[in-house]
């Protein structure tokens, strides 16, 4: 629109210099080098004035000469036409008058044809009689009455065609200027998008210039690349964990599975000829079993969580009454391996309140998940403490250990599904490689947050945070 407006605003103003130029050679250059369009109209009374004056003596030939000198034959045609209506002498390039009856009807009279004005004029003797008539043929247009002038016919053209000419030439000039500042933008969403049809999204369009519709179709542009590669990247994501599920799945079940198959094919073979063996072989069997039910219960839990309308069933607890249960088990533990398990709870609360809105069962299995860890990796002798500090506003569960702590693999990849530890520092391989990424789903949840680092004075530590909720 504003192109349009400047090219008619521009338009006018150059058709207006145009105009004014050619008004202004025409009042200062008529009774110059132009003649203005009544300029032969004016010299009619003195040619008739001399017709007049010369009576019927102009029907003789012998007086052309000096009518001739009369009237300007340059822009003006002229007959002398007698009664019977023949031409004597004069223009031959048209009849007018073709009989005497013609001559007396048009006497006297001006009457226009073919863009030309004809005037009849009589001619009479000294005592008044008709004897002939003079025909005058002259125009009423300025480039009629300057056929040879080349300047006038170029200003009237120009004032014709300056309108269109000024429309034309603005139109291309701002079109190129609006086209190379449009170009660059349309050439980057252009190129953008023959890149999004190679499926390479390593590019950006944002800030692309021009014009506010073509920033606003770029900024959105550029929101579709980005929504489309966090969706493929997301996809991308999705395959690499369905290709690590399977993958994970496929070997820790070989192991529980290989051992089933090769204690029931000793059974089979030699149970009956060694029934001492019996009872050692079905409890490997059983522990096996219950290892592979575990791991599908972990993917088939995973599975569950992993969605949006998974949620939780808070209740009302005594924290410290829970939290002194759980201790009392993961001591039992740790006395089994000869670990030191160390509790402490403290209450900073004003109002010292123990009743929490939680879900005590998903607290119970991070916590599980958690103290397994440290006694995975915590060695003969070694410690474990878990404090659980409740605040105003949030309650923490902090657990240490005296084990290796984590490696920077682990620190980067703890929390991804089916990461079961850095292989070069791994013990025990009978995990799924599910217990931090669901236990960071499920404090995620509550509102929570969980970290794991390495403690200054060796062994690993990991605390929990989730928001107060009094019951």
């Amino acid at each position: 629109m504003g192109a349009f407006t400047l090219v008619l605003f521009y338009s006018f103003i150059g058709s207006m210099l145009v105009w004014g130029s050619t008004l202004y050679v025409l009042i200062n250059q008529t009774d110059k080098s132009i003649l203005p369009a009544n300029y032969y109209e004016q010299q009619i009374p003195q040619i008739l004035g001399y017709v007049d004056q010369q009576k019927d003596a102009l029907l003789s030939p012998s007086k052309q000469n000096a009518l001739e000198h009369v009237i300007l034959t340059k822009g003006m045609q002229y007959q002398i036409v007698n009664l019977k209506g023949q031409i004597v002498y004069g223009w031959k390039g048209q009849t007018f008058v073709n009989s005497p009856e013609d001559v007396l009807s048009k006497l006297n009279r001006s009457e226009k044809q073919g863009g030309k004005y004809i005037n009849y004029h009589p001619i009479l003797d000294s005592q008044k009689n008709l004897k002939g008539m003079l025909v005058l043929r002259y125009s009423l247009s300025v480039s009629s009455n300057n056929p040879g002038n080349g300047l006038l016919v170029m200003l009237i053209l120009c004032s014709l065609i300056a309108p269109f000419f000024f429309i034309v030439l603005f139109s291309f000039i701002f079109a190129r200027k609006l086209g190379k500042r449009l170009e660059p933008s349309i050439a980057r969403i252009i190129g953008g998008a023959r890149r999004i049809q190679q499926n390479d999204l390593n590019f950006s369009v944002a800030g692309a210039g021009g014009s506010k519709e073509l920033i606003e179709l770029s900024d959105a542009f550029e929101e579709m690349r980005i929504a489309l590669e966090q969706s493929l990247k997301w996809e991308w994501k999705l395959e690499q964990e369905r290709r690590d599920m399977i993958s994970a799945i496929a070997h820790d079940l070989r192991t529980p599975l290989t051992i089933i198959q090769g204690h029931v094919d000793n059974l089979i073979e030699s149970g009956a000829r060694r029934p001492e063996r019996l009872e050692k072989y079905l409890l490997t069997i059983q522990n096996s079993t219950q290892r592979a039910d575990k791991m599908l219960t972990e993917l088939l839990f995973m599975n569950k969580i992993d969605t949006p309308d998974f949620v939780l069933q808070y209740t009302r607890a005594d924290l410290l009454a829970f939290c002194e249960r759980k201790k009392d088990e993961y001591a039992l533990l740790c006395r089994e391996k000869w670990i030191a398990f160390d509790f402490s709870y403290v209450n900073r609360r004003c109002d010292q309140e123990q009743q929490f809105l939680v879900d005590t069962s998903r607290l119970e299995q991070v916590f599980d998940n958690v103290i397994t860890n440290s006694l995975r990796f915590t060695p003969v002798e070694g410690r474990i403490e878990w404090t659980v500090i409740v605040e105003e506003t949030q309650i923490t569960f902090d657990m240490k250990d005296t084990g290796k702590g984590f490696s920077a693999l682990d620190l980067r990849r703890m929390f991804d599904k089916f990461y079961t530890g850095d292989p070069s520092r791994s013990l025990d391989k009978g995990h799924s490689g599910l217990g931090l990424y669901t236990a960071q789903l499920l404090i995620t949840k509550h509102g929570g947050h969980i970290e794991a680092g390495n403690r200054v004075e060796g062994g690993a530590q990991v605390i929990i945070t989730v928001p107060c909720k009094k019951a």
